[in-house]
């Protein structure tokens, strides 16, 4: 085969590859939709759901987990290209890990001291730990088959990154059931489930995402 032919061919397999993204808001509409239903039927929504989004240490939740999905989305779509530079720009990863402090520390001085074990364990721990893992199967799934299409070169990585997203919108999604209104129990209890979510997307992904 002759160079120019060559060329074209290449050419021509480049130009049937769609990106990364095409489809991807549709299929994690999708997952999160899942999710969603699922908390409903199986979990049940809270009673007081329209008043808890009134209350801005409630209602935080819910920011934090979509600020996380949206975050680690844009991560994993970067590491998605070979050539992107080593050093991401992980400045508002941090910067929501300052405001999920900031909400720890100010629950910590307007809650009573004798209260503060009451507000971290909370009643649902083991359903938290338990319900966010399984709800993430779903966009984890969408965002791993999705991401296949790129060409990374740190494949663990890029996994971690799609867990974090996943277990954020598993995270919000969760919240529609969760009482625990208090930052001790959500920032770590629903911390260390994503954070699961994110070893195990990790180690699968440094599998089925390499090139």
């Amino acid at each position: 085969m002759k160079t120019d032919d060559l060329i074209r061919a290449l050419s021509g397999d480049l130009a049937v590859q769609p990106p990364v993204t095409a489809g991807l808001w549709l299929r994690l509409g999708a997952a999160l939709a899942v999710c969603v239903v699922l908390v409903g039927v199986v979990l049940g929504y809270r009673g007081d759901l329209g008043a808890s989004l009134l209350m801005p240490l409630s209602a935080l939740r819910f920011v934090l987990t979509f600020a996380l999905f949206g975050v680690a989305l844009h991560l994993a779509l970067l590491l998605t290209r070979p050539e992107v530079d080593s050093r991401l720009p992980l400045g508002p990863l941090v910067a929501l890990a300052g405001v999920a402090g900031v909400a720890v520390i100010w629950a910590l001085i307007t809650t009573p001291v004798d209260g503060w074990r009451m507000a971290a364990v909370g009643k649902t721990a083991v359903g938290c730990m338990t319900s966010i893992p399984v709800l993430s199967i779903s966009p984890v799934t969408v965002l791993l088959l999705t991401l296949r299409r790129g060409a990374t070169s740190r494949p663990g990585l890029l996994g971690a990154f799609a867990g974090l997203a996943g277990g954020g919108l598993a995270a919000a999604a969760y919240a529609l059931h969760c009482t625990e209104d208090s930052p001790l129990f959500y920032v770590g209890w629903y911390g260390a489930a994503i954070a699961i979510v994110t070893v195990v997307s990790s180690v699968i992904g440094s599998r089925v995402l390499r090139w």
